[in-house]
Formats: C-alpha cells, sequence, structure tokens
C-alpha cells in the first residue's frame, strides 16, 4: 500500500510541471503578441486590411500556401483595385497562428508608363506607423544619430529612391529606443522591372 502511494506520488510529481507547462502553451495561443514591432500574420493583415483601403488595397494571407525553399515563407499577392501588381513577402518563426513576423518584403512591379503609381512610400508609411511606433513619437529625430534616421528622414530617401535609378539602398530605423534594424529599398530592371522594400524586424 505504501508503495502504491509512493509511486503515485512519485508519477504525479513528474507530470504536475509538464501538465502545466501545455495548459500554459495553450492559453499562450491564444494571447497577442505585444510590442509594437511584434506582430502575428493575422494581425498584420487585419491592420493591412484596415489601412491600405483608402488606397484600394487588400490582402488575404490564406490565399497562398507557405513555401520552404528558402526558409519558411509566403508570398501573397496584394488585390489592388487599380491593378497594380504587388506581393508581400513575409518569413514567420513558424506556421502557428501566434508565430511573429521576421522579415518583409513588399514587392511592386513597374509598367514604366508615364504617371504610374508606385506604392512603395505609402507601404513604408504603413511600415512605420505599425511596426516602428518609436519612430513616430519625434518625426524628425531619430533615437540614434549615428546609426539611424528618423521618420521623416525615411521618407524621403525612399521618395528620392523611387524617383532615382539607384538600385538599392539602406537605412536603420529604430523599433524601440535601444534597438534600430535595417530597411532595404531594391530595383530590378528588365521584364518586368521591380521596386521593393525589406524590413528586418527584431522579434525579441
Amino acid at each position: 500500500m505504501y508503495r502504491d502511494k509512493l509511486a503515485k506520488i512519485i508519477l504525479l510529481t513528474i507530470l504536475f510541471p509538464f501538465v502545466i507547462y501545455m495548459l500554459g502553451s495553450c492559453i499562450m495561443g491564444y494571447i497577442p503578441p505585444t510590442g509594437s514591432y511584434r506582430k502575428a500574420p493575422y494581425q498584420f493583415e487585419e491592420l493591412f486590411n484596415e489601412k491600405m483601403a483608402k488606397y484600394g488595397m487588400s490582402i488575404d494571407i490564406d490565399s497562398v500556401n507557405f513555401s520552404y525553399g528558402d526558409g519558411l515563407s509566403k508570398t501573397v499577392p496584394i488585390e489592388c483595385e487599380d491593378g497594380s501588381i504587388i506581393s508581400c513577402t513575409y518569413y514567420p518563426t513558424s506556421e502557428r497562428r501566434k508565430s511573429l513576423i521576421e522579415y518583409m518584403t513588399f514587392t511592386q512591379e513597374l509598367t514604366g508608363q508615364h504617371g504610374e503609381t508606385t506604392y512603395i512610400e505609402q507601404l513604408l508609411i504603413l511600415m512605420l506607423d505599425e511596426f516602428y511606433t518609436a519612430s513616430t513619437e519625434n518625426r524628425d529625430e531619430p533615437f540614434d544619430e549615428y546609426s539611424g534616421v528618423s521618420y521623416n528622414e525615411a521618407l524621403r530617401i525612399c521618395k528620392e529612391f523611387i524617383r532615382g535609378e539607384e538600385k538599392e539602398t539602406k537605412f536603420f530605423v529604430w523599433v524601440r529606443s535601444d534597438h534600430g534594424t535595417a530597411t532595404t529599398l531594391e530595383r530590378t530592371v528588365g521584364e518586368p522591372s521591380t521596386i521593393s522594400i525589406s524590413f528586418l524586424l527584431p522579434i525579441k
């Protein structure tokens, strides 16, 4: 009898931490990530459709499947009322709903026609406002003048890149007071020609 009770106590002692861990994992799965720069794909979809509707743009992250070639990623077409061809590629930490976006690229195909609308600047504004909220506190001053740019300076760089012919440029924007990340603008010339903007996002 004593041995049976002892065995049950030992078994419960071993299983209890595991049960608590599993319960905690289930609960955490329903808690949205915190920090403006820490967003799950479904959160990004919601804010994109809300903020970019004024430009006639929307996105459905479930419209395509994951790719596994160069890391886990999804390349999702952005629906544009004016017919612009734009895609969003994002790299999450996992396929789970609570996964976090680590890297994101917006790419727009260019026709070269006069007066063509380029949405890269509007997409940069979306990311600054929703992911890099630290930069919105003072739009003329960066947190670190030696390694980062301000909100308004980022927009100036983007506008100049769109108007110019440079193939690539990078700048740093601070997602919080102690952490800046790289933003990359790229241009390709060919069939089709494209312009893209990429964001590395911290998740810790």
